[in-house]
This record gives structure tokens, C-alpha cells and sequence, in this order.
């Protein structure tokens, strides 16, 4: 399904279902977006939490998604060749009088300069900045400034048997099993924001197969203790969405890191390792691994 007269026109939109993917995937082949959000699957899992509609203005595909915090709507980056200056105009003329408040999220530093010039707020948003590294440096842990997490490696497999797999259809249960486990250590069923990602994570395994991802694993000792799932996000850089290791296993989460990208990344240039949410311990683990550039984000009102 590759046009777009089937969707609303806005300000009308609609809820995002799986038909929407071939669409959507054409659209971001198109767009090569840098921003970790734009992918079918980042949209999809987390639908559930936070939920994504779809409407068009014209051909331009617009994408809305209500924030889990806040319950604000967020428009994301739109899928046009469209300047971002015109399109907005336009969708000024003709957005309904009790349209509730929506924010212009994940555009990048020259879009909030425009956009600022025809009189709208854009400020940028730190927290939701992504982490873009050299996938080499991710695999090959080069030089002093890595010392410390080859160090953690090290520790991990002189103590035990670690052994790499690829995710497959046998493996995803195992992955499934150490995801409740974890959850039950960090108690996610009590903090909403680790709940959204349970229900994310159990959905992108629901459906591993008919999405464009790909996932490894670490056996511990002959048990699964570690799972890490990534995708394309444009030409040269893959996304990681999702790790999660067994924290009482130290380097753990280092191994799985290096062993991933050794074994599925390296015909990327980049990997994306997604924001910190403002998390100070996310910060400052995604800080030491030196990422060769920030993804800047930048937000706006636009009603």
C-alpha cells in the first residue's frame, strides 16, 4: 500500500495499524531520516503506550504521537520534501478551532532556525538528543579511551561460558523468559515508563518475523542472559532499540554491546543507540562509550 489516499486529511487523523508498514517504510527509504523515532517499528511497539495516528496534508504524511508523560501530542518530523515553513503555514490555515495544543518534535537545529524566523518557539530538547557512534569503535573497543569496558569484557568471559547467538524463531522465547525476569527485579509493573517498554519489547518478539529487525543474544553458562535487537535507520546507520543483560553479571552488557555489532553491524557506518531521557546513569553510560556525534532535537509549539 504505497499511496496515501487512503489516509484522512488532516486536522483529521487516524490510529496506526500494521498495513500502514509498507507505506511507511517506502516513506522513510525516501526520506533517509536520522532521528531514531522514524521507524516502523519504533512507532509500533510503542503504540500501545504511546499512541500514533496518521493524516496527510496534500501528499505530505503526518505522524502524531501522544506523549506518555505529558499526554501532549507530538507531530513528528513530516514525510514531504515540503520546506517545513510552507507546510506549517498551511497546516495553520485549515487546523480546527478546538485543535488541542501540539508540539513540533525531533526537528533538527536548521528547521528550528526557519521555523523560529516566521515566529514560532523552537527550543532544543537535550534529554531526546540521540547517540550516533562509529559502529567500529562499538566492535573493535579501540585505544585508551576504551580500556575500561574491554576491561569489564575480559572479567565476564574469565568467569564464565558466554557464548553468541543470533535471535531466531527458537531463541525468541528465551529472550521472552530473561525480559519477565528482569522485570520482575526492577518491578516494572510499578513504574509506568518500564512497563510502555515490556509491552514494546514483548511486542516487537510478537512479531520478530514480519519485522525488519535483527537481534543477539548471549548464553550464559548454557542459560540466556543477554538480548540486544536493531534495525536499519537509513543507508549507513543502524538503530539499536532495545538491550537488556542480567545485571548481576558483571560486563555482561558490555559483551553484548561488542558481540552485536561484531556479528550484524559492521556493514553499517553508524549505530544510533537512541537518547537518555534526562536519566543521569543512562547519561553517563551513553557518554562513556564517546559517541562521534549527537543527533540535536528540537521542539516546538505550533498551535
Amino acid at each position: 500500500m504505497n499511496g496515501t489516499d487512503y489516509l484522512p486529511e488532516f486536522p483529521k487523523f487516524r490510529n496506526l495499524a500494521f498495513e500502514d508498514k509498507a507505506l511507511l517504510d517506502t516513506l522513510f527509504k525516501q526520506m533517509q531520516p536520522q532521528i531514531s523515532e522514524l521507524t516502523f517499528t519504533n512507532l509500533f511497539v510503542w503504540n500501545e503506550a504511546e499512541p500514533v495516528q496518521l493524516s496527510r496534508h496534500d501528499k505530505t504524511v503526518l505522524l502524531q504521537r501522544k506523549r506518555i508523560r505529558d499526554g501532549k501530542n507530538l507531530l513528528l518530523p513530516s514525510l514531504t520534501e515540503q520546506p517545513i515553513t510552507a507546510l506549517l503555514e498551511d497546516l495553520k490555515k485549515v487546523t480546527a478551532e478546538n485543535q488541542p495544543e501540539m508540539l513540533l518534535y525531533g526537528i533538527d537545529a536548521e528547521q528550528a532556525k526557519h521555523i523560529s524566523a516566521i515566529g514560532y518557539q523552537a527550543e532544543p530538547d537535550r534529554d531526546n538528543w540521540d547517540y550516533v557512534y562509529l559502529s567500529t569503535d562499538l566492535a573493535d573497543l579501540p585505544g585508551d579511551k576504551y580500556h575500561s569496558k574491554r576491561n569489564f569484557i575480559t572479567r565476564c568471559l574469565s568467569t564464565y561460558k558466554c557464548e553468541y547467538a543470533k535471535i531466531d524463531a527458537e531463541v525468541v522465547d528465551d529472550c521472552l523468559q530473561l525480559q519477565t525476569q528482569w522485570c520482575n527485579l526492577r518491578r516494572c509493573d510499578a513504574v509506568p515508563s518500564l512497563e510502555a517498554e515490556n509491552k514494546a519489547i514483548k511486542t516487537i518478539f510478537d512479531n520478530y518475523e514480519q519485522l525488519a529487525v535483527s537481534g543477539g543474544a548471549v548464553y550464559v553458562d548454557d542459560k540466556l542472559e543477554a538480548f540486544t535487537l536493531a534495525e536499519r535507520l537509513n543507508d549507513d546507520t543502524a538503530v539499536i532499540h532495545f538491550e537488556k543483560a542480567n545485571p548481576q553479571i558483571t560486563g555482561l552488557y558490555q559483551l553484548i554491546n561488542q558481540w552485536f555489532c561484531q556479528n550484524a553491524l559492521r556493514t553499517f557506518t553508524f549505530v544510533n543507540r537512541e537518547q537518555d531521557l534526562g536519566v543521569p546513569g543512562l547519561r553517563k553510560a551513553k557518554l562513556s562509550y564517546h559517541p562521534h556525534h549527537m543527533v540535536e532535537k528540537y521542539l516546538a509549539s505550533i498551535t
